[in-house]
């Protein structure tokens, strides 16, 4: 992590801690978000349109893609996409469907293969798209194989992570996450070895789930007897970044008390070799737009993807990543951190679907945000920049304001320390 922004860090928390007085001189009142963002489906095919089939999607580890020949199906997204990694070692990513009848390509979900069949007519493709084999190809007048190649999406990787795209124009991954990059220079996602993979199907939409990881407001009420002991949420810090990505930073609590609750604290802890001291230090949360959330543990810590199911449901996808182990079972320590992530989960879901009822009702006029929840607010400010405030339905745009408020005023600071 570049020096300049932890001392930047380190500036901000202790003026957030110490802070008793309304939020920085100027930082402005939030307009009411409609709660119709959350349950039109107007809304919802918008984002379909302009925000998950135009983004940077997070679809996987690379680790799952590895060897020549590995392919990964993908079914989170509005259409089927299938990873491949060809003869040559490239990763491409296919909507995977065949160009005959639009059957798809694998039995599997995932495997290895020299090729792709149609688990229909048995059409045929190299790993590198092209159509390789039709079956009595005789009967297809004047077929050209070389057209029928199956369609391929962008496919970009970063620190181990796959993304794809439909938006040939996005720039790529690395350029797009800007300063997350920086901040992840020690995390070698590549060398962690996944410790839990879940589920969890919620009633509400996507982005209720979202929210629930973009402020610590919510801490000392739903998180009183978990979190709230192994977090000070009081110096909580956060950075809106470029594209809708956002970081928020929460120093954790080191008294002997809570030795046995904060993980990093731990005497069997595992360690990432490499992070940087400040994630022992500090709870770094980040959103990358617009659906990946990452809670930093220096012992290991889970990539969090919501998938829109619908309107009014979604998936929560857990992916815990923890240093690799070696052969045999993992580590006893693991059933412990992961009894008390899980219990952390169940709370922080614990009020969605009646969160949801409530969007969807006559009463609810919308959200009211506080400073403290400036991110959720950024998330819907760069909703709107991708789907363009022209085409929104009426009365569900919110104000583009935060532009100027992306990181603490420093002047600010200078005036509380001197």
């Amino acid at each position: 992590m570049n020096p300049s922004t932890l001392v930047e860090i380190e500036r901000a928390i202790q003026y957030e801690a110490q802070r008793k007085d309304s939020p920085p001189e100027g930082f402005p009142s939030l307009p009411v978000v409609p709660g119709g963002r959350y349950t039109q489906q107007a809304f919802f095919e918008l984002e379909n349109e302009a925000v998950w089939r135009q983004s940077w999607v997070c679809v996987g580890l690379e680790a799952d893609v590895a060897r020549a020949g590995d392919y990964k199906c993908v079914d989170k997204l509005a259409a089927p996409i299938v990873l491949v990694r060809g003869m040559d070692d490239k990763l491409r990513a296919f909507y995977n469907t065949c160009r005959h009848r639009g059957a798809r390509l694998t039995k599997e979900s995932a495997g290895n293969a020299k090729h792709l069949r149609c688990q229909y007519h048995s059409w045929s493709y190299k790993l590198s798209g092209e159509l390789m084999g039709v079956p009595e190809e005789r009967d297809f007048i004047k077929l050209d194989k070389a057209e029928k190649g199956l369609l391929e999406m962008r496919c970009d990787v970063w620190n181990g992570l796959v993304f794809v795209t439909e938006n040939n124009s996005a720039p790529a991954v690395a350029e797009s996450l800007g300063q997350i990059t920086q901040d992840f220079a020690s995390i070698d996602i590549k060398s962690l070895r996944v410790v839990q993979h879940s589920t969890m199907h919620l009633k509400c939409n996507w982005k209720a789930g979202v929210d629930a990881f973009l402020e610590s407001y919510h801490v000392k009420t739903i998180h009183k007897d978990t979190v709230s002991q192994m977090l000070n949420v009081d110096g909580t810090v956060m950075t809106l970044l470029d594209n809708g990505h956002s970081r928020m930073v929460m120093p954790r609590r080191v008294s002997d008390a809570q030795r046995n609750v904060n993980f990093n604290a731990h005497a069997n802890a595992p360690d990432v070799k490499g992070m940087h001291a400040t994630f022992a230090a500090n709870s770094y949360v980040y959103h990358v737009f617009p659906n990946l959330i990452i809670p930093l543990e220096k012992s290991g810590f889970p990539l969090l993807r919501f998938w829109p199911l619908g309107k009014d449901e979604c998936e929560m996808e857990l992916i815990f990543l923890g240093p690799d182990w070696g052969d045999g079972e993992r580590p006893q320590i693991w059933d412990y951190f992961i009894q008390v992530f899980n219990k952390i989960m169940a709370e922080d879901v614990s009020c969605l679907a009646s969160i949801q009822d409530s969007l969807k009702s006559d009463a609810f006029t919308g959200m009211t945000l506080s400073y403290q929840e400036r991110r959720i607010y950024w998330l819907h400010e760069q909703l709107d920049r991708c789907i363009g405030v022209d085409r929104l339905p009426p009365g569900l745009a919110v104000k583009q304001l935060l532009r100027d408020y992306m990181t603490v005023p420093f002047e600010q600071l200078e005036a509380n320390e001197t």
